[in-house]
């Protein structure tokens, strides 16, 4: 249960006094030492406050506070690590190329070093 301060509690009791026509707005704010515009203003609040404390609420614990920067971060982590992979991949990928490269131009001159047919033999005139 709800513990209420005396002063509160008296101000409570006087603004429910007010609603259900037992005591006039004005005696009210009399009693409580305000203006009757004050007065109205604090039973407005309270009123407000009472009506969003009987708002429907979901049922169980409430869930835990989301901490959103926290969350931004875990996110930016989770791209950066993506793009980590991929530039791994691709570096990876490049130094396949260059390897593969690198065998194109042995085997090549390999090749041109051995004499295959036509070549270095005489040479034939058209005609």
């Amino acid at each position: 249960m709800i513990r209420i301060e005396s002063a509160e509690r008296e101000e409570l009791l006087l603004i429910m006094r007010v609603q259900v026509g037992q005591l006039t707005a004005s005696e009210a704010a009399r009693q409580m030492g305000v203006s009757r515009k004050t007065f109205y203003q604090r039973a407005q609040r309270g009123l407000e406050g009472m009506v969003a404390a009987l708002a429907p609420r979901p049922a169980g614990r409430p869930g835990e506070a989301r901490d959103t920067e926290k969350e931004a971060l875990l996110a930016k982590i989770a791209q950066l690590q993506r793009e980590k992979l991929e530039l791994q991949q691709l570096l990876r990928v490049r130094e396949l190329l260059q390897e593969v490269r690198v065998e194109d131009v042995k085997g090549t001159k390999k090749k041109a070093g051995k004499a295959g047919p036509g070549c270095g033999g005489r040479r034939q005139d058209a005609g």
